[in-house]
């Protein structure tokens, strides 16, 4: 017997004790010290809870041994919506966008999806979310979407006229939308990180300051050096510059010689 079908068997007997609660689910699993637990999946959660005790003796003798079995009561809402005119994969994209967030953030992006299975998966939701107000009074600040079913229903067959005489077919699918909301975990409180001392990095920004008042001096000093060498230079240079200057005269003395010596022999030869 495989699982599935070991887990329907034990409904007959949660059914005879509760009744026409609704059980949503039953799910049996062995624990590591070798109990039995029995999960219910409901959305009466406290009336199923005031008979666990029942519940508990009837399973015990459903399933026979020497083994403990215990019940847990899962609060679980669920909303099923059939033959919704979308097809499956459509409403798959926008599942994907809001499972495992709460009810509220699902709602309020729901509302700015682009996609027309986006409206109808909202609706569902908010039914879900009303099975759960009405079950155990939950918000939806309180619910988390923990699963969301888009499964294939009938698809209506069509034809459109095509040339020369064809005809495409048309497929109209639809689909089934489940939509399951369980309790939302408490949200993680975070601690503000320990603020450090502020007397420690005013030490370091001290040292500094002192590195700086030093510099200025001995820049001082090495600026000091080069204005000397570049006033003694000119000087040098100026004695330098003589040199061509005596030159120049020495130059313009030739020059000057053979510009006479035409005057006195044209004197010469007039006499």
């Amino acid at each position: 017997m495989n699982t599935a079908a070991r887990d329907r068997a034990l409904l007959p007997t949660v059914k005879d004790v509760l009744g026409r609660k609704p059980i949503s689910k039953l799910k049996l699993s062995k624990q590591p010290d070798g109990s039995l637990k029995v999960a219910l999946h409901t959305s009466r959660p406290n009336e199923v809870r005031m008979e666990s005790a029942e519940l508990t003796r009837a399973l015990t003798e459903r399933i026979g041994g020497n083994k403990t079995v215990k019940v847990e009561v899962v609060a679980e809402a669920r909303a099923v919506a059939k033959f919704v005119k979308t097809s499956p994969r459509k409403a798959r994209l926008v599942i994907d966008a809001i499972k495992g967030k709460r009810v509220s953030e699902a709602l309020g992006a729901l509302r700015f999806i682009p996609n027309h299975a986006a409206e109808l998966i909202s609706k569902v939701v908010l039914s879900a979310a009303a099975n759960a107000q009405d079950g155990w009074h939950a918000e939806h600040e309180e619910l988390t979407v923990h699963n969301i079913l888009a499964d294939g229903g009938p698809t209506m067959k069509r034809v459109r006229a095509r040339a020369q005489g064809r005809a495409y077919r048309i497929l109209k699918r639809s689909s089934h939308l489940t939509v399951i909301l369980i309790d939302a975990p408490a949200p993680v409180k975070r601690t503000a990180a320990p603020k450090k001392a502020v007397a420690a990095p005013a030490k370091k920004a001290a040292a500094p300051a002192a590195k700086t008042t030093k510099a200025p001096a001995k820049v001082a000093a090495k600026a000091a050096a080069p204005v000397a060498e570049a006033t003694s230079a000119p000087a040098e240079e100026t004695t330098l510059s003589t040199a061509p200057a005596e030159e120049t005269t020495a130059a313009a003395s030739v020059d000057t010689a053979p510009v006479e010596a035409p005057a006195v022999i044209a004197e010469g030869e007039g006499e």
